[in-house]
C-alpha cells in the first residue's frame, strides 16, 4: 500500500508570510577570483517518455522536500543519500506503479504524515472502479472491521438487517480480516494503522453506481449475507485545487428531547458555505445548554476553517489554536472573535480517524479550555501540506510545516488525547447506543 492516502488530506493554511530580507553583507576585501569549476554536464533524459517523466517527477519531489521541509536537518534523515539511493532505482523501473512505489518508499524515510504520491486511478483504483458506496462508516476493533455508523438514506440504511456494531467478515467473497492484519504488520506500531485499515475496508465497499456488493456480516453469532446496490456517496461533492472531489456531509440539529445542539462535519472544505452555516446554526442553538461538534472520521481539510469556526465559540481576544512553523517563519492560527458567539458548553467528538484540521480544532479548543474532548486518541497526522502535480501526471502531497498546539504540544505522531476516553464498543453500537454521544451529553447536562 502507498504512503499517506488522499483522505489524510491537505491542511491548506493560506499564504505563509515571507521572512524579512537579510541584512546587507559587508563589503569583502578584493581577492583574485579562483578559476570557476567547469559546470557539470547535465544528464540527458531517458529516451523512453514514460521513464523521462518518472525521473523528472522524482527530481521535482526530491527538490520540493529539500527546499521546504521545516527542519533544515531533515529530522536526521540524509536526504542527499536518499537521492543517491533512489534515483538510479527510478531509472531502472519497468512501469509507473514501480516508480510510484519507490517514490513513496523514499518519502517514508522522513517518518512523517502528509507525504505521499498517488496516480489518477489510485486510492485502491477508486477512479477505475467507481466511488459509489453503500453508506457504511467502518472502524476496526480487535482486528475486525466493525460498522460504526450508517448514513441516512444510504443503501445500508434501507436494509433492517444492517446496523452499527456488526462485524464485516467479507466483501464479495474476499475475507477482510487478513487484509487488516497485513496492514497492521506493514505499519507496525504506527498510530495510522486504524485509519489505513478502515479506509481499506471502505474502499472494498466502493464500486460503480448501481452495482451490487455482497457483504458477509456477523453479530458475534451466526454469520449472514446481504446484497446492497451501490449509489453515489452521501453529501455533496466538493474539490480544492489538486485534491479530487470528496463528499462533504454537514448536519446540524437539536438532539431530540434535550437542550443540546449537534453539529457534524465530515471534512473541512467549502468554507464559504460551511462556516456561515455553522454560524447560523450556533445562533439557533443560543439557548442550548451545550453543543456537540462531531468530528469522528473527519480527515481534515482547510486549516483556516478551524480558526473561522472557533471565532463563533471563543470570546477572548488574541487567542490562537496553535502555531504553524515553516523553515523560514511561523504563522499563528489566531482566532478572530465574532460579534455573535455561542457561550454554552462545547464538546468535541474525535476518534482514530479524526486527522489534520480536526486535530488542530479539537486540540486547540481543548488547550484553551473552551471545549472538552470525548472519544479516542486521534492519529497524530496534523502537518500543514500542499498537493502538486508531478511531471508524470501523479499527485504529490508534502508537508511544508510543523504544527504546535497553543499549549506547546506537537500533534504530529502524538494526536489529541481526549479529556474523556470512550472505548469503541460493538455491543453498545448493536444495541443502538453511541457511547461517545452518551458521555458528551452527560457532561453537558452536569452543573458547571
Amino acid at each position: 500500500m502507498r504512503a499517506v492516502s488522499l483522505l489524510l488530506l491537505l491542511v491548506a493554511c493560506g499564504g505563509v508570510a515571507k521572512p524579512p530580507p537579510p541584512p546587507p553583507a559587508p563589503t569583502p576585501t578584493p581577492v583574485a577570483p579562483a578559476p570557476a569549476p567547469a559546470p557539470a554536464k547535465p544528464e540527458p533524459p531517458p529516451a523512453d517518455p514514460r521513464l523521462a517523466a518518472d525521473v523528472a517527477s522524482f527530481d521535482k519531489l526530491w527538490q520540493a522536500v529539500h527546499d521546504t521541509f521545516w527542519d533544515p536537518k531533515m529530522g536526521g534523515v540524509d536526504w542527499d543519500a536518499v537521492k543517491t539511493e533512489f534515483r538510479p532505482k527510478v531509472l531502472a523501473t519497468k512501469d509507473r506503479d514501480a516508480t510510484r512505489k519507490l517514490l513513496n518508499e523514499a518519502l517514508a524515510r522522513l517518518g512523517k504524515s502528509h507525504f505521499g504520491v498517488w496516480g489518477a486511478a489510485d486510492d485502491d483504483d477508486k477512479s477505475a472502479k467507481g466511488s459509489a458506496d453503500v453508506g457504511l462508516d467502518v472502524r476496526v476493533l480487535d482486528g475486525q472491521a466493525v460498522i460504526f455508523r450508517i448514513e441516512a438514506g444510504s443503501p445500508a440504511a434501507g436494509d433492517k438487517r444492517v446496523k452499527p456494531g456488526l462485524v464485516i467478515l467479507g466483501v464479495d467473497g474476499f475475507d477482510v480480516q487478513p487484509r487488516l492484519a497485513a496492514i497492521a504488520k506493514e505499519l507496525g506500531g504506527s498510530s495510522l494503522v486504524p485509519l489505513f485499515q478502515s479506509r481499506r475496508v471502505e474502499s472494498m465497499l466502493q464500486g460503480a453506481d448501481g452495482s451490487t456488493v455482497k457483504l458477509q456480516l456477523s453479530d458475534g453469532k451466526k454469520p449472514f449475507e446481504v446484497a446492497l446496490a451501490r449509489k453515489p456517496p452521501a453529501g455533496r461533492m466538493v474539490s480544492l485545487g489538486n485534491l479530487g472531489p470528496e463528499p462533504l456531509i454537514y448536519e446540524a440539529r437539536m438532539l431530540a428531547g434535550q437542550p443540546i445542539g449537534y453539529v457534524r462535519l465530515s471534512i473541512f472544505l467549502d468554507p464559504a458555505t460551511v462556516v456561515p452555516q455553522i454560524a447560523k446554526d450556533l445562533e439557533g442553538f443560543a439557548k442550548a445548554k451545550g453543543v456537540i461538534f462531531d468530528l469522528r472520521g473527519n480527515p481534515g481539510g482547510i486549516g483556516a476553517m478551524a480558526m473561522g469556526i472557533a471565532g463563533y465559540l471563543v470570546s477572548d481576544e488574541n487567542k490562537k489554536l496553535g502555531t504553524m512553523r515553516t523553515r523560514q517563519t511561523s504563522l499563528d492560527f489566531v482566532i478572530n472573535p465574532q460579534a455573535t458567539r455561542y457561550g454554552g458548553k462545547v464538546a468535541v467528538l474525535v476518534d482514530e480517524l479524526s486527522a489534520s484540521t480536526s486535530e488542530i480544532f479539537a486540540g486547540g479548543m481543548q488547550a484553551l479550555g473552551r471545549a472538552k474532548v470525548f472519544g479516542r486518541r486521534t492519529p497524530g497526522a496534523a502537518l500543514p501540506s500542499v498537493i502538486e502535480m508531478l511531471p508524470n501526471g501523479d499527485r504529490f502531497q508534502y508537508a511544508i510545516a510543523d504544527y504546535v498546539s497553543t499549549d506547546g504540544k506537537v500533534l504530529e505522531g502524538t494526536g489529541v488525547v481526549p479529556d474523556v476516553t470512550v472505548a469503541l464498543d460493538a455491543k453498545a453500537l448493536r444495541a443502538g447506543t453511541d457511547p461517545d454521544m452518551v458521555a458528551a451529553t452527560k457532561w453537558i447536562k452536569e452543573k458547571p
